[in-house]
């Protein structure tokens, strides 16, 4: 299915070479898909990668596994996602990437980006568009973990997931699928599932966002926005798909009926 092309942030003067690169790569990726099902492996820590993909359908995750079985997501990837970039420039890869449902991905094989890159700057200029965009999304993410408490993580999440769908059409009256379990979205905040669940019902109980086994349905956009402004970057506190207002000048604050959270250690 085609998706809208995002490019947030992006300097105006690349916009036409950035959609010419998107739509070269999205053609030579062709229709040889490939089907995964929840916990599939599409990239494994330690092994050589000579593919990049681009996630038709469902939702996938980067993770890394400590010694002493914890696991933490690093990166959840949606649909129309680009996934897998700096395979492209390590012999062997420091985290896996597993599918977190039902999924079907678009592949290129290294060799055919590389003959691109020298016929098509639009192509090597969409690659490296994409590397800062995950480097953006990561920074977020280490603000999130280093400086927010609970509820602001879990807040933000729930934001940056609905932005990113909601910029890809993937959203319906505020609401949309999540196939995270609260485990994974424990692994993802730092938290425990405990914690999760804890947090969840106060999101609930004011108010802002109720989230079932499959499903989040975002009750206070404005109201949400406010709890996780703080962890918001420049791009997302601008962007109504994330919550953003005009007029949001007076700092921070939380929803009436929201009860501080401490952070998690």
């Amino acid at each position: 299915m085609p998706f809208r092309t995002d490019f947030p942030l992006h300097r105006p003067e690349l916009l036409d070479m950035l959609r010419r690169g998107d739509a070269l790569i999205t053609a030579a990726m062709g229709k040889g898909n490939k089907r995964f099902r929840k916990g599939d492996e599409i990239i494994r820590t330690g092994e050589p990668c000579d593919t990049i993909f681009r996630l038709e359908s469902g939702w996938a995750a980067r993770t890394r596994v400590l010694d002493d079985g914890r696991r933490s997501i690093i990166a959840v990837f949606l649909p129309g996602d680009l996934f897998g970039v700096k395979s492209l420039l390590l012999s062997e890869q420091p985290d896996s990437v597993h599918s977190l449902g039902n999924a079907v991905v678009q592949t290129i094989q290294h060799t055919r980006l590389r003959e691109l890159f020298e016929s098509e700057p639009s192509v090597a200029l969409r690659i490296a568009f994409q590397l800062g965009e995950d480097e953006r999304r990561l920074h977020n993410y280490v603000i999130g973990l280093g400086r927010a408490n609970a509820a602001e993580r879990m807040a933000t999440m729930l934001l940056e997931l609905h932005g990113r769908l909601g910029r890809a059409g993937l959203i319906q009256n505020g609401a949309y699928r999540c196939p995270m379990t609260q485990q994974e979205m424990a692994d993802f905040l730092g938290l425990t599932p405990v914690h999760v669940n804890r947090v969840l019902r106060q999101l609930h109980g004011d108010g802002l966002a109720t989230v079932t086994r499959s499903m989040v349905q975002i009750d206070d956009m404005v109201g949400l926005h406010k709890l996780a402004h703080p962890v918001l970057d420049i791009f997302e506190r601008a962007q109504p798909e994330f919550g953003g207002r005009a007029g949001l000048v007076n700092g921070p604050r939380r929803a009436l009926g929201a009860n501080p959270v401490p952070r998690s250690s």
